[in-house]
């Protein structure tokens, strides 16, 4: 089979890894949208598009193929949401796309995988992006999982770091492959079936994330979603996860009441999570 995924940008070059897919059969070559020019790091750039693109526009193209993939699916259930915060295609284009997925499909859960920028250094009107695109998923999305791109470096030094002995005072150095492989590892952690959650029907709560979504975002402003992982090496308790994931839960309720997060584990050995999400 092919692969149901949509692949958009408004510049060819970023997708041109994704013709090894097309030339291997795994993706359909109408399924990448590329435009011919970027969006400026500018969110409504992204978020409108260029003026007079009309029905051949990037976002038209790019909803006639999330249509087509959703009409070859036996049973639609939503759609995953891949895009970054920091330019103007993946906040703009990315926030406007979720809306009109929500709007043609109401039906169907939208999960967006959202990647924040460093906290400096990428773009001047990075967290202007971030700002406006957040705040357009919430309104149409039903999970947001948040990933951030200082916490993936830190990680991905973390790995790469462990267990080498390398000269005194030189600087760890990293590689974005890496910080990906963070990210897909948490993914995969998460969204992967799990035998320990598989139920006597056979089904698993991995299987698909509507069910992620239905479990920690029962509550339409309980949508920002976090998670955790463990090396499967190391042995890392319960509560150094759980207390991680809350570090960024903000410590007083929108009223400006403190929020305790205290809670009693039962007695006796707690086995290892790969992936711990948290909703806040």
């Amino acid at each position: 089979g092919k692969l149901a995924a949509v692949c958009v940008d408004s510049e060819p070059k970023v997708l041109r890894a994704t013709q090894k897919l097309v030339q291997g059969g795994s993706l359909r070559e109408s399924n990448v949208i590329a435009g011919q020019g970027g969006r400026g790091s500018n969110w409504a750039y992204g978020y409108h598009g260029q003026r007079g693109e009309g029905e051949r526009g990037l976002l038209q193209r790019a909803m006639e193929s999330v249509r087509l993939e959703a009409e070859r699916s036996d049973c639609y259930c939503g759609t995953v949401l891949f895009h970054s915060l920091s330019g103007g295609t993946g906040a703009g284009l990315g926030a406007r796309l979720c809306e009109k997925i929500r709007e043609e499909f109401p039906a169907g859960h939208i999960l967006s995988v959202s990647v924040a920028p460093h906290q400096s250094g990428e773009s001047p009107l990075q967290h202007y992006n971030t700002l406006l695109s957040l705040a357009a998923l919430h309104s149409s999305a039903d999970g947001l999982l948040l990933f951030h791109n200082d916490e993936a470096l830190s990680q991905a030094l973390a790995v790469q770091t462990r267990g080498r002995a390398g000269p005194p005072g030189a600087p760890a150095q990293t590689s974005l492959a890496a910080m990906n492989l963070h990210i897909s590892s948490c993914l995969g952690g998460l969204l992967l079936p799990v035998h320990s959650l598989t139920t006597a029907s056979g089904l698993s709560l991995g299987l698909e994330p509507w069910e992620l979504l239905r479990s920690v975002c029962p509550l339409p402003a309980a949508k920002l979603l976090h998670t955790s992982q463990a090396c499967s090496s190391d042995a890392t308790p319960w509560e150094s996860l759980a207390s991680s994931s809350l570090k960024t839960v903000p410590p007083n309720s929108p009223c400006g009441e403190p929020v305790s997060f205290h809670g009693t584990l039962p007695p006796g050995p707690h086995c290892l999570s790969p992936s711990v999400p948290s909703s806040h």
